[in-house]
């Protein structure tokens, strides 16, 4: 039951970068122009994307660091959790309610990067960057997150047996 939880959780997880891929043409060349654009350095490629003036520059890039300053929090916990698990795995220390809890706290891990996109989104807009600025700004770290999973093989960390 454990695994056939896990397998639903990184199923739905993959479901949104899935269906954008079927409307997109071929996810592996979706990845790749990403990886591509981004090659020169995140800072570089959201500001190509956004293209920011002088005005919305200054509301946006302390808001960018603070969101970047997150997003190393999660990863850094992330790596804890799974170097964790993985101790117990090689011990043979895991059971079920290992899994299990591993579940729930990669779920939570979730739950946080999720209302840090919302919290940047809400101070994006009290600093005055227009709105769409501000949804394609989240639009481009979703797309960035897949990216990242993607290349990790974030499934490939989950070792039940």
């Amino acid at each position: 039951m454990t695994r056939s939880l896990i397998f639903l959780l990184a199923a739905a997880l993959a479901l949104p970068v899935l269906a954008q891929d079927a409307g997109n043409g071929d996810a592996a060349a979706r990845a790749a122009a990403l990886k591509a654009a981004v090659a020169p350095g995140k800072q570089i490629f959201i500001a190509r994307q956004l293209q920011l003036s002088n005005e919305e520059d200054a509301a946006f890039w302390p808001t960018y660091d603070t969101h970047q300053a997150g997003l190393a929090d999660l990863a850094e916990r992330r790596s804890r959790l799974l170097a964790r698990h993985e101790e117990r795995r090689a011990a043979g220390e895991v059971d079920d309610g290992d899994i299990e809890d591993l579940a729930e706290e990669m779920l939570a891990l979730e739950a946080d990067e999720a209302d840090l996109l919302e919290s940047s989104f809400a101070r994006l807009g009290r600093a005055g960057l227009p709105v769409q600025k501000a949804v394609r700004y989240i639009q481009l770290e979703k797309d960035l997150r897949a990216l990242r999973h993607l290349e990790r093989g974030e499934d490939a960390d989950y070792r039940f047996n």
